[in-house]
């Protein structure tokens, strides 16, 4: 229990703020969802919530899928009729509106050494002239600006929170820094750039981890990942058996898949619909996939396409469907 307690006392949970927000709107049953790496935290986050309330609160935790603010468990929330959903780890997802009032809790990391985050950038400044632009994943928002209003050495703009499916706009900037553990979101920003041919934006995207305190650039890795797409690509422009995955909440995009619909249809193609909230190897096996489906087509989130890049028939998200129904391969298009 003690390396969980230290693991959660490094984020900030900000359980005042829910306490508050429970009072102030007489909250009875309360619906709690975290990611998978903050699931450890449950009984932390419970048991200051009720060290902290002079009245009784009926909690319930959500252990469906939450890898991000898209999938809001509006079903187990309304299924238990809780009052408020506290979501943890994410921002609110700007292209999806619950029904459920939502509290959203970013979960910032607040062991970051920030003199020596902050140097990290301060000598790139000294290495690059030109405009600077940070943005960061939910846990770092606070230390990314803290890093632009603090530095001197070059013009710096705080651009915003980068999400994987939903990258910041990074216009008029030189050098772009996305504040983020892991390779996911900066991976994500990188990607986003070179296959929107940014003729126009040419800024260099570097990802700093604040956990390591390490500036990595990821060409390499986008590099890779476009020649696995136009490879996946290249396998789908005969086929004829299409397998859609559709998904729930924001995650079903209805107008992608309108879209996607009605071009299988002028292009004489046999489609299927399938609607999954959870989309893994096993249910793809279940469905005996590589036999019945010659391409399988990922409307819902398009990461999947990436982790299931050794599936024996091409998975494609949805911008590299309608790339090869359009019949237009000229370059990698943004894929979602």
């Amino acid at each position: 229990m003690q390396h969980i307690m230290e693991f959660c006392n490094n984020f900030d949970f900000e359980i005042e703020k829910i306490v508050n927000t429970i009072r102030s709107r007489d909250i009875r049953k309360l619906y709690i969802q975290l990611p998978e790496g903050f699931q450890r935290c449950i009984r932390f986050i419970i048991d200051r919530i009720k060290q902290l309330l002079d009245r009784d609160v009926e909690i319930v935790v959500s252990a469906n899928p939450s890898y991000g603010s898209c999938l809001i468990d509006e079903y187990g929330a309304k299924s238990i009729n809780a009052d408020l959903i506290v979501h943890f780890g994410h921002t609110p997802y700007p292209h999806y509106t619950h029904d459920i009032e939502v509290l959203f809790i970013p979960v910032e990391y607040t062991g970051v050494d920030k003199s020596r985050l902050l140097k990290v950038v301060k000598d790139l400044c000294s290495e690059k002239q030109g405009r600077l632009c940070i943005a960061a994943s939910p846990q770092h928002i606070s230390i990314a600006r803290f890093i632009c209003n603090t530095i001197e050495k070059c013009e710096c703009e705080y651009k915003g929170v980068a999400m994987g499916c939903y990258p910041v706009a990074h216009e008029n900037c030189d050098t772009f820094i996305i504040i983020s553990g892991g390779k996911f979101h900066c991976i994500a920003q990188a990607l986003s750039g070179y296959s929107r041919n940014i003729a126009n934006t040419p800024s260099k995207i570097l990802c700093l981890d604040p956990y390591t305190y390490s500036l990595w650039d990821p060409v390499k890795d986008v590099e890779k990942i476009i020649k696995i797409r136009m490879w996946k690509i290249y396998q789908a422009i005969d086929a004829k058996r299409w397998l859609i995955v559709d998904g729930f909440y924001g995650q079903h995009r209805k107008a992608l898949l309108t879209q996607l619909i009605k071009l299988l249809k002028s292009n004489n193609k046999e489609y299927y619909i399938l609607k999954a909230l959870k989309l893994d190897r096993e249910t793809l096996i279940n469905l005996e996939a590589d036999k019945n489906f010659d391409v399988i087509v990922i409307a819902s989130c398009p990461y999947l396409a990436f982790d299931f890049k050794d599936f024996s028939k091409p998975i494609l998200t949805v911008g590299e469907a309608l790339a090869i129904l359009h019949g237009n391969l000229n370059r990698y298009v943004y894929p979602w």
